[in-house]
Order: C-alpha cells, then sequence, then structure tokens
C-alpha cells in the first residue's frame, strides 16, 4: 500500500498537479491540507471523472482537508471528536482503507510565540493526542499519521537550526507538543529512510531561491504505527512538482508498505 501527503496550498489552483501525480505515482491514498474552498466549490467530478474516490471538508480561503483513495474506504470521519468549536472538521480526516486507518491532519501554524494562535497550537495538539488514545490503544494496530503538522522536531529538519530558532514550527514547546502526541507509539517512517540532512518538505516562496539553494523545512510527515512501520519498505519525496511554474510551496511526500491480510 502506498499512502501520501502533499499541502496542495489551493485544491482548484494545484488541480492539475494533483491529478498528474496521482497518474504517475498511484497512491491507494492520497492525504491533501490547506485545500481552501468549501465543499460546494470542490473540483470532486475532476476526481471522480479521473477514477478516483475524494473525501473533502472545507473552507472558503483557509485550511481544508481531503482524501483521495483508490475506493470507497470503509470509513469516513472529520474533526477531533470533541466539540469541533474550532472548525476541526477542516483540519482532520480520518479514513479507513483495508484495515489502516489513516489520520490526515493540518495542525495550527501559530502565527508567533507570544500569540493566542501559538497557545492555541499547543492545545490543538494536547486534543490530537486525546484523539489518538481514542482511536486506538497506544501503539497497537494500523495507523499511519500523516499531514502538514507544522512543527520540524529535529536540527536536521530546518536549513539553520540556529539562525532559525525559536519559531512557532521550531522551538522546545512545540516540539515537546509533538513528542507527547508521537509517544501512542508513531514510528518517523520518514527519518527510517531519510536520516540525512537536507531532506525538505516545504520552501518558503518569500525567500528568493528557497528551492536553488535548498533552504527547506521538514514540516510534512509520515508517522506509522508499530505494526505499520515494520511493513514499511521506502519512504520518498518527490521534489519536481515545487519546480512547476505555480507550485504549492510544499511538496509531495509518500511511503509504501507491504501489508498481509489479516484473518
Amino acid at each position: 500500500m502506498r499512502v501520501a501527503t502533499f499541502n496542495c496550498n489551493s485544491i482548484r489552483v494545484r488541480l492539475a498537479t494533483i491529478l498528474k501525480w496521482l497518474d504517475a505515482y498511484s497512491p491507494d491514498i492520497l492525504a491533501l491540507q490547506e485545500t481552501k474552498v468549501t465543499d460546494p466549490l470542490f473540483p470532486v467530478e475532476e476526481f471522480r471523472r479521473h477514477g478516483w474516490w475524494v473525501g473533502y471538508r472545507g473552507e472558503k480561503t483557509y485550511n481544508g482537508v481531503a482524501v483521495v483513495c483508490r475506493k470507497e474506504p470503509e470509513t469516513l470521519e472529520f474533526g477531533l471528536g470533541d466539540g469541533d468549536q474550532d472548525k476541526s472538521a477542516t483540519r482532520l480526516c480520518h479514513v479507513r482503507v483495508d484495515g489502516l486507518d489513516l489520520v490526515n491532519t493540518y495542525v495550527p501554524q501559530g502565527q508567533s510565540l507570544d500569540s493566542e494562535k501559538f497557545a492555541f497550537k499547543l492545545a490543538w495538539f494536547e486534543r490530537l493526542s486525546d484523539y489518538f488514545q481514542r482511536l486506538s490503544p497506544p501503539g497497537k494496530g494500523r495507523v499511519v499519521w500523516v499531514g502538514d503538522l507544522n512543527v520540524a522536531p529535529e536540527a536536521i529538519d530546518v536549513y539553520d537550526s540556529r539562525a532559525i530558532w525559536p519559531h512557532v514550527c521550531h522551538c522546545q514547546e512545540v516540539i515537546d507538543a509533538f513528542r507527547k502526541t508521537q509517544a501512542w507509539g508513531f514510528v518517523d517512517i520518514f527519518r527510517r529512510y531519510l536520516p540525512e540532512a537536507g531532506n525538505f518538505t516545504f520552501w518558503d516562496y518569500r525567500q528568493r531561491a528557497s528551492l536553488e539553494l535548498n533552504r527547506g523545512w521538514r514540516i510534512d510527515h509520515i508517522l506509522a504505527s508499530p505494526e505499520l512501520a515494520k511493513a514499511s519498505t521506502d519512504c520518498k519525496v518527490d521534489r519536481e512538482p515545487r519546480q512547476d511554474p505555480r507550485p504549492s510551496d510544499h511538496t509531495f511526500v509518500y511511503a509504501d508498505f507491504t501489508l498481509r491480510k489479516r484473518r
């Protein structure tokens, strides 16, 4: 099974890029973040026309998550399931496909360290930890957590840790919040197969020649439960879409798993 994640930064702007990538890489599940479109305007028919099932929940201008699958999943749920007062339905999607639970998240960015939005981000990670505890016993099952998590937990996850630290996506508070969530039992599949520095998933539009100079960040993640981690075979970043004429500031990340059917 191949699972992938991509912060598209507007589904309508990046639709051709996504459909081209789906055709070339044939994932079983593609998780999308920042679709930035209300549900009535989501281009669902384009996906159906190309043979893909898609589930989505969005809002105007901000946020929005979607999951593209080869076939209709057994389960489709949105939100953290604890009230959704913060519109978490446009930040989290859960699907179950062939017994695999995929959780697609777009974690809040945080704006600035002294802002209410950063406090909200830390609280969102806390709520996410509770969500995984409810989803499955810690470390059990076939669970994969993907998405734009807006955290670079290691020094090698940014092009210059000393210069950037502290940042809302690279500081001790957010790293601790992420690690607490990861402690459910998640294994970092990205770093299992890409342990070297310089492997990034995001290059800031605002920095001139950020891609060419590889001044990037790893804030898009694929993490898996121990059972799934043992079944993993590879994880890669496809930088090519970031070179498109109208690219997202992120690119695609994907991982492969060899799964045996459960008896």
